[in-house]
């Protein structure tokens, strides 16, 4: 009876021991094909139009609420904040400023966060008196949305204090699509079709232009460098110091066959073409202030 039961221990043991050397096994792919994918994508690059109307989850699976819309800084490249209403179908409830690295998951129709829905209830609102151009990028009102959530302040540093000045080239996402772009000479460039967002780094990875048809560039669609554009004086337009040669020979796409703008090299590609330095190659954090 004795040798079954030693016999019973030995096995188990070496069953457990498998089992550990599979999972640890595991792990290190895991592990692995994490590296492997950091060096060669960026994260969940979405379209800022699909972002807007994802429906929110928190952390213990409970419905939150709706990604209304984003507030941008192209002089940075930052999302400052997401804005999630949780009344139903857009209808009541309340508009809370939410910092960008709470969320952990895009894919589908769902955005998934890694905080509870308590939390939410009591995030900054994003108030009607909020709700104006010149408040949007506030650094006293991005500074109390990223402590509330446990974020770092990136553009702090010297004597640049977190909640004093504002970000300067802010839009909401929904503003920013169908804006024209206009080249230092006042001639149209065309008008933006679309932002790439990756939400959870809290990046603007690119700003779609679709050229004017004076241009004369095809059925092509291309990525910019948020950073390539500035706000004009009046405000209703962006402007860059680029022009019809430049955008000519510029890496591009069709309207129909859009890229993976994950890919770190494409990425890669399109910064260098217009002399603007790909953040994440180097990590840098740019102030925008």
């Amino acid at each position: 009876m004795k040798k079954r039961n030693y016999l019973r221990a030995a096995v188990a043991a070496l069953s457990l021991a498998a089992f550990a050397i599979q999972s640890y096994g595991a792990d290190q792919e895991r592990a692995i094909s994490a590296h492997n994918r950091s060096d060669k994508t960026l994260g969940q690059v979405e379209r800022a139009n699909k972002l807007i109307g994802k429906t929110v989850y928190s952390s213990d699976n409970q419905k939150v609420g709706k990604i209304d819309n984003l507030v941008l800084d192209l002089e940075s490249g930052r999302v400052l904040y997401a804005i999630v209403n949780t009344g139903t179908l857009g209808i009541g409830g309340h508009d809370y400023a939410v910092a960008p690295g709470v969320f952990t998951d895009i894919r589908g129709d769902n955005a998934h966060m890694n905080i509870d829905k308590q939390k939410i209830n009591g995030a900054p609102e994003f108030t009607k008196a909020m709700d104006k151009p010149e408040q949007w990028g506030q650094a006293s009102f991005v500074n109390q949305v990223y402590q509330y959530f446990g974020q770092t302040a990136w553009w702090q540093g010297g004597n640049v204090a977190a909640d004093t000045g504002t970000f300067h080239n802010v839009h909401k996402a929904k503003d920013l699509m169908g804006m024209k772009i206009k080249n230092t000479s006042n001639e149209d460039l065309g008008k933006v079709d679309n932002v790439m967002v990756d939400l959870a780094a809290g990046r603007i990875v690119f700003v779609i232009l679709n050229p004017d048809s004076s241009l004369n560039l095809g059925d092509n669609y291309l990525a910019l460098p948020p950073n390539a554009l500035t706000l004009s004086s009046d405000h209703k337009n962006l402007v860059s110091d680029l022009n019809r040669d430049k955008l000519a020979g510029a890496p591009h796409f069709t309207k129909d066959q859009w890229p993976n703008f994950s890919n770190a090299t494409f990425a890669s590609k399109v910064y260098q073409y217009y002399g603007k330095q790909p953040y994440f190659e180097t990590g840098l954090q740019p102030t925008g202030r």
